[in-house]
């Protein structure tokens, strides 16, 4: 227990940090001296050339995008390989023709080829992990020059949003890692308070949790809500059922999980508010995230080259799904060229009202993992499951696991109400309608669980093939 003194600091914290504080003294001197980071610089730029013209801004990704080849020629022994073996010519002029030329890297590269695709500049470096839903995590090594821009991305993306630097924000989380950097205790409440972010854990939440959630969003009057795909959708359907008054964000925004149409129509209606979708990954971060008009997903061409290709690895049209690659321009340290971020996408063929001149994805499908095969080799995008079971008050969670063309494994959270002791038979007609989609009759194995466990990452996949690994 806090005695007077800790009480009376915790009442002047309190009262005296507010957003104009956060905004205008502690952002700057933290990021400038505290840190000593470009993430000030990365900011501003980001927030001008937002509003050039798209060939404005595609001359400076051009540019960026040779500049990191260029390096990665001279200098990382796995580009050094592959650009001799594969006799590859590249100038700054040609260099989005050129690109095409270089394989894709993908994750199973990376783990094998790890001690060639990395030099340090500097003693900025650190490690970082992706989530490993596989149960096969992808070490990286990144530099604050990455994360400076990643960070400066962050802000943007929140001020489309309505979220000024400094403005109080709940973020509904689930990595326990980004939750332990949040702290506990005093340190905690001092971390919250001068950066104005209320961390609430998303990977486990028991009714307790949800109660307390919906209390804190009453108390802190967050401008936004930022929060995993399925954990907003958890607590938004808790609220609708208890009946429980809420307040009422500037903004949502999902991330971690593909955006399903449901889910946005339940997060409105508990809400009343605004959702925007960002969409990223633990490699690139931040890559995608609709502005007001909601038309599509901007791609921020300072950070990132995207590609769309099928599954030969050949370019596809504007308007056509395919495999995501990601290049990434701002990470030096460890370059990934052409990144198969193992999500499916489609770019737009059309520019947004909103005047940026940043070029859209019309939306992302979801994991390739996600996405289904029959026996006679269709691709089957798994959120078409979405509305059998959705809409089900009867069904807390629901998971789909492809095991095999012919064998899908369905895992069902229940309400205590229910209590369903023939599954197979009490969704007779569900099996029909999955027959239906994968256009021939499967093994439909029914599995009754209390809890439906996250990946290491926090995030929760409704939809699963391992026909896809």
């Amino acid at each position: 227990m806090l005695k007077n003194g800790g009480l009376n600091k915790l009442s002047f914290f309190r009262h005296s940090i507010g957003p104009s504080l956060r905004r205008n003294i502690i952002f700057p001197l933290y990021w400038k001296y505290i840190r000593n980071s470009n993430l000030l610089k990365c900011y501003y730029e980001l927030k001008a050339h937002q509003w050039n013209s798209l060939e404005e801004n595609k001359k400076i990704q051009r540019k960026k995008l040779f500049n990191l080849i260029h390096y990665a020629s001279r200098n990382i022994a796995y580009y050094q390989r592959v650009i001799s073996e594969g006799h590859i010519r590249f100038s700054e002029e040609s260099i989005f023709e050129d690109i095409k030329k270089f394989p894709l890297l993908t994750k199973e590269i990376v783990r094998n080829e790890f001690n060639e695709l990395y030099k340090f500049r500097d003693n900025t470096y650190y490690q970082n992990v992706t989530g490993g839903s596989t149960g096969k995590p992808v070490k990286l090594y990144q530099d604050m020059e990455y994360f400076g821009w990643a960070a400066a991305n962050k802000i943007l993306l929140n001020e489309w949003a309505g979220k000024k630097v400094g403005d109080p924000m709940v973020k509904l989380w689930g990595s326990t890692r980004d939750i332990l950097k949040g702290g506990r205790g005093f340190r905690g409440y001092l971390r919250e308070k001068f950066s104005g972010i209320i961390m609430l854990q998303s990977d486990r939440m028991t009714e307790d949790d949800l109660y307390e959630y919906v209390w804190k969003i009453n108390h802190v009057k967050p401008v936004l809500i930022l929060a995993f795909t399925n954990s907003i959708n958890e607590l938004a359907r808790f609220i609708q059922e208890h009946h429980l008054s809420v307040y009422s964000p500037s903004a949502v925004m999902t991330t971690a999980g593909v955006l399903y149409p449901e889910v946005r129509e339940r997060i409105i209606d508990v809400f009343h508010t605004r959702v925007f979708n960002r969409y990223g990954s633990q490699e690139v971060s931040d890559i995608a995230c609709n502005c007001e008009k909601n038309e599509g997903l901007h791609l921020n061409g300072d950070i990132h080259y995207v590609e769309i290709v099928d599954d030969d690895g050949r370019e596809v049209d504007n308007g056509t799904a395919g495999n995501i690659l990601v290049s990434l321009l701002t990470n030096y340290t460890m370059p990934l060229v052409r990144y198969k971020i193992e999500d499916r996408g489609i770019l737009s063929k059309k520019p947004c009202s909103c005047g940026r001149g940043l070029p859209l994805l019309e939306k992302v499908e979801g994991r390739v993992r996600g996405n289904f095969k029959n026996k006679f080799g269709d691709c089957i995008n798994g959120g078409v499951f979405m509305d059998l079971f959705y809409s089900n008050k009867d069904i807390k969670q629901f998971q789909f696991i492809q095991e095999a063309y012919d064998h899908i494994m369905i895992n069902l959270v229940m309400t205590e109400k229910k209590n369903i002791k023939n599954p197979g038979q009490h969704f007779k007609e569900i099996n029909q309608k999955i027959y239906k989609i994968m256009e021939h009759k499967i093994k439909i194995e029914y599995n009754i669980v209390k809890e439906i466990i996250p990946s290491p990452s926090g995030k929760y996949f409704y939809f699963y093939s391992k026909v896809n690994e």
